[in-house]
């Protein structure tokens, strides 16, 4: 054998290649389903490697707590961080995906400003008003209606 071949290491790399790969699906495919809407494209390694392969193929997919449980940590937490668009798309998700309701998410609201602060929960509830109006708006623009509906 020479230096340059190493069957081990070879072996070694197409299978980390592989456990790479399946978990990008993974964070893929659970990104969609979580923030419903589609997975960032892989521009940058905070998008692919930290967003989608971390956070999405790995911690969204543990077991020990449901989606809707991860949903309201995550949300406590973005709101916390008083960082405005990942404010704006987990409240968003968190409607469309129908894991919260809109009377849960008042009262969530309430909640947070007094252990979080008033200013902070503003903030969370402008995020809750747009998401329910872009909601509504897209509800109305859908053809759910038949003909023989009308």
């Amino acid at each position: 054998m020479t230096p340059q071949e190493d069957p081990v290491g070879d072996e070694y790399e197409r299978i980390a290649a592989e456990i790479a790969e399946a978990r990008t699906q993974r964070g893929r495919r659970r990104y969609e389903e979580v923030m419903v809407s589609e997975a960032p494209a892989p521009l940058t390694p905070y998008l692919d490697k930290g967003v989608v392969d971390s956070v999405f193929g790995e911690l969204w997919d543990r077991p020990g707590l449901s989606r809707r449980d991860r949903r309201w940590v995550t949300l406590a937490c973005v709101a916390a961080a008083a960082v405005d668009e990942p404010i704006r798309q987990h409240v968003h998700a968190a409607l469309a995906s129908g894991d919260i309701t809109n009377e849960e998410f008042e009262e969530f609201v309430l909640h947070f400003a007094y252990y979080a602060g008033w200013p902070r929960a503003s903030a969370l509830e402008m995020a809750y008003y747009q998401a329910r109006a872009g909601l509504e708006a897209a509800e109305l623009n859908s053809p759910t209606t038949t003909d023989h509906d009308a």
